[in-house]
C-alpha cells in the first residue's frame, strides 16, 4: 500500500491543527453522502468544506479563527509544490466567502 499523497498530507496537517473545524467539515460531507472511509480520498471537496469553516469564522467575525486557518494556509501555500497550491487555489481560495455580501467580505 502506497503512502498518503500531498493532497492527503496536507489534509491530515489540517485535522491535526484544527480538530473541531475537521469534526465540522467531516459532518458537513457525510450529511451530503460522503461515505466516511472516502473523506481523506476527497481531498478537493474536503478542501472546499473546510473553507466554509472559515467562511463561518467570518461571519461570526471570529479573527482568531481566521488568522490560525488563513496563516496556515498561506504557509503551506508558500511552502508547497504545485499540487498543493492547485489545491489550495481550487479547493480552498475559490470557495472562501462565497456566500456572504460585500460588507463582510471588505471587513474580512
Amino acid at each position: 500500500m502506497g503512502g498518503m499523497s500531498e493532497q492527503q498530507n496536507l489534509v491530515m496537517q489540517l485535522r491535526e491543527r484544527f480538530p473541531d473545524d475537521a469534526y465540522k467539515t467531516d459532518q458537513w460531507l457525510l450529511e451530503r453522502g460522503f461515505d466516511q472511509d472516502d473523506l481523506l480520498e476527497v481531498t478537493y471537496a474536503w478542501m472546499e468544506a473546510f473553507a466554509d469553516r472559515t467562511t463561518d469564522a467570518i461571519k461570526r467575525r471570529d479573527t482568531q479563527v481566521i488568522k490560525l486557518h488563513t496563516d496556515f494556509i498561506s504557509f503551506c501555500y508558500l511552502a508547497g509544490t504545485d499540487t498543493i497550491k492547485e489545491l489550495i487555489d481550487v479547493g480552498y481560495s475559490e470557495n472562501l466567502m462565497w456566500d456572504i455580501g460585500t460588507e463582510e467580505k471588505v471587513w474580512a
